[in-house]
């Protein structure tokens, strides 16, 4: 009886910890939502009083790559992509790989509109921590992209490559670079782009921080936890 009342004990609370988790994506997704929205606000502003300009498509780009599609690509996991679930089914991997290509597309036309930015007004490639981390990150979830080929068809090179190495090598490479390019990301709120367009608002600019690290710490905490676990398996196999 007893062991009874645990276990109805142990399943309420595992309910209610999956009940909150679920509020707070829904949460963190609308934080994803509001910066995207004001991202965009300031991309039209700029348009209307400047014309448009490359540097404009590196905003657009990189934060509907990073921002939007990558964040909604790790959020899979958590069951609360009710649209992408509904168009693609219930294969979560497959569906995370198809959302994380469209991210490294957008990611890749925000790099190229960066570099061709510097270009145009003969200015020095990578001389701010925006920019280094930002290529680290984007480098990386190129490997991470790439390596998502074998992830993907693991059972069919289960023979050449092994699964466990190959799904953590794409966790922790994954994982660092979306780190990278959130922080990246954090610091182009410190850009003169930015600043100008906010009227160097003190507010504004906290907003936009605060909505940025809320959604990137949240989206990286449970890869981490997947690194973790991960790496206890292989141990305890070893």
């Amino acid at each position: 009886m007893a062991e009874e009342k645990m276990k109805a004990k142990d399943k309420r609370k595992r309910k209610e910890q999956s009940e909150l988790s679920k509020d707070t994506h829904k949460i963190v997704q609308l934080f994803e939502f509001v910066f995207t929205f004001l991202i965009i606000v300031l991309i039209f502003i700029s348009v209307r009083d400047e014309g448009f300009r490359i540097l404009n498509g590196h905003v657009f780009q990189s934060t509907m790559g990073w921002m939007v599609m990558m964040v909604q690509g790790l959020l899979v996991f958590n069951g609360v992509n009710p649209l992408f679930k509904k168009i693609m089914g219930k294969d979560q991997i497959f569906i995370h790989w198809v959302i994380e290509t469209i991210a490294l597309i957008g990611a890749s036309l925000g790099f190229y509109c960066a570099y061709e930015h510097k270009v145009e007004n003969n200015k020095e490639h990578f001389t701010t921590w925006h920019a280094w981390l930002g290529l680290i990150g984007y480098v990386l979830c190129i490997v991470t992209g790439l390596n998502g080929i074998p992830t993907l068809y693991r059972k069919e090179l289960k023979n050449w490559i092994s699964p466990s190495w190959n799904k953590q090598f794409h966790f922790v490479t994954g994982t660092i670079g979306f780190g990278c390019g959130g922080v990246s990301l954090i610091l182009a709120c410190y850009s003169k782009w930015f600043a100008r367009r906010t009227s160097n608002s003190f507010v504004t600019f906290c907003i936009a921080v605060f909505l940025v690290a809320s959604v990137f710490v949240w989206s990286i905490i449970k890869p981490i936890n997947k690194i973790r676990g991960n790496w206890r398996k292989m141990n305890s196999k070893d």
